[in-house]
């Protein structure tokens, strides 16, 4: 999630072409960096990949620790997980949800995470050397037989699922009868995410801002818990938690929330006071959430469960 600066550059290396231009690669250089090296086409392969493999590994040192272990740990406060359980963790990225169930399953249970994006997988290996299991997969098509597991986990993944019915009668194809699957899902747009919008629509795009939203949107009860239901689970229950997003100052850690965006290519071509405005704009946005190291940003999520 998050990767759309790379996804071209991707889909070219994919297709097997030779040569990556070079506009396209620099565009994969994070923007707050002032300098940009001279580089050739024939290095294009190398750079290009350690790039991708630096905004992996920094996802898991900023996002994780700022918001994803805390939210992984307020729901599994919220759940018990018996030892000897069979465990999945869909669409893990790194794995921060996958490694908290490792230590509770005990040596006759067992972890496996699952992701589509095979750099997010190799930071959750270098990660967490033992316990859990990688997986390279799709949701929607599990290599896994039926009634493999007994709880399923998906943290903050359902919203990016391009078929959720087919997805989530995967998951309960794998779970065995009366396994759980534990999801959760934004149930509000925070203040961050409207900042971030905010400060887009007014120096970007409304391209942009709406790009921003996209995580936060797919946020109604009404019309997730149907699609449980179409999907054969039973006795789904949702309870709202909230974490904070604790980021630093604002001069480091608003650009490092922008950057590696599906928008962070255009805010690339903005002009330097164009693009510091919009880092200030943002800073200013959230001035209430202010702390003495940075800032501590309310985060509200739905906890779904579903018995399958």
């Amino acid at each position: 999630m998050g990767y759309g600066v790379l996804s071209s550059a991707c889909a070219t290396l994919d297709y097997g072409l030779e040569m990556v231009t070079i506009s396209l690669l620099y565009s994969t250089i994070p923007f707050w960096q002032s300098s940009r090296p001279n580089i050739g086409v024939k290095d294009a392969r190398t750079i290009y990949f350690t790039v991708e493999r630096q905004l992996h590994t920094d996802y898991e040192n900023q996002r994780v620790p700022a918001l994803f272990r805390p939210l992984a740990e307020a729901t599994l406060r919220q759940v018990e997980v018996p030892e000897g359980s069979r465990v999945i963790d869909i669409a893990c990225g790194t794995g921060i949800v996958g490694r908290l169930p490792a230590e509770k399953v005990g040596k006759s249970g067992s972890v496996v995470g699952v992701d589509l994006n095979a750099g997010m997988l190799e930071v959750a290996k270098r990660s967490v050397p033992s316990g859990v299991e990688w997986h390279q997969g799709n949701v929607i098509a599990l290599s896994f037989p039926d009634a493999s597991f007994d709880m399923a986990f998906c943290q903050q993944g359902l919203q990016f699922f391009s078929d959720k019915v087919a997805a989530l009668n995967e998951v309960r194809r794998i779970l065995t009868t009366g396994g759980t699957l534990i999801l959760t899902v934004w149930s509000a747009v925070p203040a961050l995410g409207a900042a971030i919008s905010e400060g887009l629509g007014r120096y970007v795009s409304a391209e942009a801002a709406k790009t921003a939203l996209g995580p936060f949107i797919f946020n109604d009860i009404k019309i997730i818990k149907p699609l449980f239901v179409e999907s054969g689970f039973s006795d789904i229950q949702n309870e709202v938690l909230v974490v904070e997003r604790n980021l630093g100052p604002a001069e480091q850690s608003i650009p490092l929330e922008l950057a590696g965006q599906g928008f962070a290519d255009d805010i690339e071509k903005l002009d330097t006071d164009t693009r510091a405005a919009l880092f200030n704009g943002v800073g200013e946005a959230l001035k209430e959430f202010r702390t003495d190291g940075g800032f501590a940003i309310p985060q509200h999520t739905h906890l779904i469960r579903a018995t399958a």
